[in-house]
């Protein structure tokens, strides 16, 4: 009885701290615009939107996807210099046509 009383407390501590790590190991960056229509309106309409990067020297290549209602919207990649895709990456990665095509769709 003692064993499985053990055992018990032993699995119990493995469940806490995996469950623990999971949290601690999730990242997501909150970014925000200061963009208005159509940008604001997409990001406030969809469940989620996603900035999707990769810096290649003194290039950024980015996309966008956009999820709602078990839809994926995604936008073609897109090459922008690191300044600009720091100062509005959201407007260099998504074309503002896209932007009101997607936003449409939702």
């Amino acid at each position: 009885m003692r064993t499985y009383l053990l055992l018990t407390l032993a699995l119990l501590g493995l469940l806490v701290s995996n469950a623990v790590y999971a949290r601690s190991t999730v990242m997501a960056d909150k970014v925000y615009t200061s963009e208005g229509y159509p940008y604001k309106n997409l990001i406030m309409k969809a469940e989620r939107v996603e900035l999707i990067y990769s810096e290649e020297g003194s290039t950024t290549n980015c996309r966008v996807k956009v999820h709602s209602n078990n839809q994926v919207l995604e936008s073609k990649n897109v090459n922008v210099s690191q300044q600009d895709f720091s100062s509005a990456p959201i407007t260099h990665c998504l074309a503002r046509k896209t932007a009101k095509a997607f936003l449409g769709q939702l």
